[in-house]
């Protein structure tokens, strides 16, 4: 089967939290089944859930000890990536990569310290928020007070951008995003965000938004979540196109790819409920946007990204 590259899971919190390993686990998604489209691209997430705020940045460190721990394991299969040459080698050697993300910059406990730390043990992409209020910035749950980027949340977009990170806006304030755009001299990125037009959740971009991403050479990778996909019971894959297809006229077909959330959602669209049922969505984009643009969406895109900002 093609690969494909994936910007946002969270398998590894939910599988440390289980008790497996990553190569079986139970959820949707895991290496081995990752492993059957070849040299498959991963971004793996670390959320935190709110009870841990008090202590981020040390739950996050146990999150981290796994991740490593496990691509140690299973080295054979999956390589942990630092820098853009680390994929082409993994992709030459036939091997998974894994990329580290933070989902939330409460990891940090206002250190900009804290960052840099992250950035040597691997992490290549922060969401600056999840859902709250957090030292960086609004998440979108606080959007009512029209708040944006902290001063920190500012140094940090800043710090990152030094770095060679990835900055991603999904789960900000619409203020939050406006404020990354206005400062941003890097492309930045909505790792799991929608289309507001097709479905009208906050979570989602703006048209508007899109086509900043658009003309900031980023990525916004499409949220497999049904809430944030169509207002309707029941979601399918003819949903998802439907998404892709907006986004794809609104931000330009060099800026659009994938970003399941895969293991952070608890109910998915009818007919793709885990990693092992991509094939089937990956077929389908290439019929309905040809081979050309479905190979731009499943992973070029986010790979040129990814080469211009890892350093």
């Amino acid at each position: 089967m093609k690969s494909y590259a994936d910007a946002h899971c969270d398998t590894v919190v939910k599988a440390m939290e289980a008790g497996e390993n990553m190569l079986e686990f139970s959820g949707q998604l895991n290496l081995e089944k990752l492993a059957a489209y070849g040299p498959a691209v991963q971004i793996f997430a670390i959320w935190l859930e709110p009870k841990y705020y008090p202590i981020a940045m040390r739950q996050t460190v146990k999150y981290l000890d796994y991740y490593l721990e496990q691509m140690e394991r299973y080295k054979d299969r999956v390589g942990m990536v630092k820098g853009f040459s680390d994929i082409l080698e993994n992709k030459k050697q036939g091997r998974l990569s894994a990329i580290l993300s933070l989902e939330g910059g409460e990891a940090l406990e206002g250190e900009i310290a804290a960052l840099r730390m992250f950035h040597r043990l691997g992490v290549r992409l922060m969401t600056l928020t999840w859902n709250h209020r957090n030292a960086l910035a609004d998440g979108v749950a606080e959007r009512g007070t029209g708040g944006g980027l902290t001063t920190f949340g500012k140094a940090v977009v800043k710090e990152m951008e030094r770095l060679g990170m990835l900055v991603d806006v999904s789960h900000l304030t619409d203020a939050g995003f406006y404020d990354v755009a206005k400062m941003a001299e890097q492309p930045f990125v909505a790792s799991h965000s929608n289309a507001r037009a097709i479905c009208p959740h906050p979570r989602n971009l703006t048209d508007e938004q899109l086509k900043i991403i658009g003309e900031m050479d980023g990525f916004v990778g499409l949220n497999f979540f049904p809430p944030f996909v169509a207002e309707k019971d029941a979601v399918t894959q003819d949903d998802l196109l439907r998404q892709l297809t907006h986004m794809l006229d609104m931000a330009g077909e060099d800026a659009v790819g994938l970003g399941s959330d895969f293991d952070g959602i608890d109910v998915t669209p009818t007919d793709l409920r885990a990693v092992e049922d991509m094939a089937l969505f990956l077929e389908r984009m290439e019929q309905e946007f040809g081979s050309h643009l479905a190979e731009k969406i499943r992973e070029k895109n986010f790979l040129r990204v990814a080469e211009r900002v890892w350093k």
